[in-house]
């Protein structure tokens, strides 16, 4: 429970850094850095349900499938997507609002001054990296 409170905490930062940049840029721009948050969000929490996690937290995995002990980097099959029966929602959750807060931080300082599209492009190397 004290996971899920912290992280509910930690993803309320992405409305105040939503509303610093609606602030932060000029009036004409304020829905489009808006939405630019919003989809940082939904962005992120796909990217690191299906492969965030996986790379954060997964066991690495031998030849035959069988987990290497003490080794934990980049996840094996079982842990993209979620689907070792495993997960530790809580853990997850409390971690991909970090995640997409880092992303949201990064928007705010590139408002004004990128595309939407080589935004959305950002997104995509930053979760899937």
């Amino acid at each position: 429970m004290w996971l899920i409170v912290c992280g509910a905490l930690v993803f309320f930062m992405q409305c105040g850094f939503a509303m610093l940049c609606a602030g932060s840029v000029r009036s004409k721009n304020v829905s489009n850095i808006m939405l630019k948050n919003l989809l940082d969000a939904c962005g992120g929490a796909i990217g690191f349900w299906s492969v965030g996690y996986a790379f954060a937290y997964g066991d690495r995995l031998d030849a035959d499938g069988t987990p290497i002990d003490g080794v934990t980097f980049i996840g094996g099959r079982k842990d993209y997507f979620l689907m070792d029966e495993g997960v530790n929602y809580a853990l997850w959750f409390f971690q991909f609002a970090f995640a997409a807060t880092a992303a949201t931080i990064v928007a705010g300082a590139i408002a004004e001054r990128c595309k939407v599209s080589f935004f959305f492009f950002f997104l995509f190397l930053f979760y899937f990296h």
